[in-house]
């Protein structure tokens, strides 16, 4: 019991290692691999997964996730650490990669909206595509020294790469990078609540297979990837270090390290 109390803290933190679903040429889940997921209350969970393959279409070697949190003090900070990591990952023999880790750490205080956050720790080991080496640059803002960032940051972020995004998209076949990222690149007050789009990754090495897109490959007869996506709202971040949106005989959509810290305080 916590007489002196006058705050709750409810942490809903999750992570998976690799999941998604295919939608041709059959219509399949593909199961979520180590599933972590926090209680309201916090504490400490980890989950760990052995080798998988999915129908030849997407295997791992290993994976596990780790979630964490806990109270300061009473009435805060709050803080957790969301970890999840892939090994061996092999997409449809196009996308290979000997590790990828996504791992999150955020602090909420008492009278802040949004958590100070840091992606210290996620990082791409060995990744290839289409048999040759990928080389992402990472943003420099958001690892620089691994301090805490907040979503005035991200704002800022989101509008330089969605016009970075927008200005590599050339002619009537990119139309869907304007379609689909074009948003960024517009204005917000300082402090607004509406949902931010940010890549870990600035752009990839361009020798390789496909149309880089600064975070975003298409692959022709593959589909496109997106490399170290996340999204900031109130309360709350969402990171997948790979999303794979499969465009050819074999269609759907593949995530793999993706981590998912957030929570709430209440009275508000």
């Amino acid at each position: 019991m916590r007489p002196t109390s006058t705050k709750t803290f409810y942490f809903e933190a999750d992570a998976h290692s690799l999941g998604g679903f295919v939608s041709h040429p059959s219509q399949k889940m593909i199961p979520s691999q180590a599933n972590s997921s926090l209680p309201a209350v916090g504490g400490h969970v980890t989950t760990s997964t052995g080798a998988f393959s999915h129908d030849s279409i997407v295997s791992c070697r290993s994976a596990y996730t780790r979630v964490s949190g806990r109270e300061h003090e009473i009435d805060g900070p709050w803080s957790m650490v969301v970890t999840s990591v892939v090994e061996g990952l092999n997409i449809m023999e196009v996308l290979t990669a000997e590790r990828i880790v996504a791992q999150v750490s955020v602090v909420y205080s008492k009278d802040q909206k949004h958590p100070e956050v840091s992606f210290a720790g996620s990082h791409f080991d060995g990744v290839r595509l289409g048999n040759r080496d990928l080389n992402p640059t990472m943003n420099p803002t958001l690892f620089k020294g691994g301090g805490s960032l907040s979503h005035e940051q991200f704002q800022q972020i989101s509008r330089t790469q969605g016009k970075a995004i927008v200005g590599c998209a050339k002619g009537s076949s990119s139309k869907w990078v304007r379609d689909r990222f074009g948003w960024m690149n517009t204005n917000q007050k300082s402090g607004d609540d509406r949902c931010v789009l940010c890549s870990l990754v600035d752009d990839v090495s361009h020798d390789i297979p496909g149309t880089p897109y600064c975070h975003a490959v298409e692959i022709p007869h593959f589909g496109r990837i997106f490399f170290g996506e996340f999204s900031s709202r109130p309360g709350s971040i969402r990171l997948a270090m790979v999303r794979a949106e499969l465009g050819c005989n074999v269609q759907g959509n593949i995530s793999a390290s993706v981590v998912g810290p957030g929570g709430s305080g209440f009275p508000p």
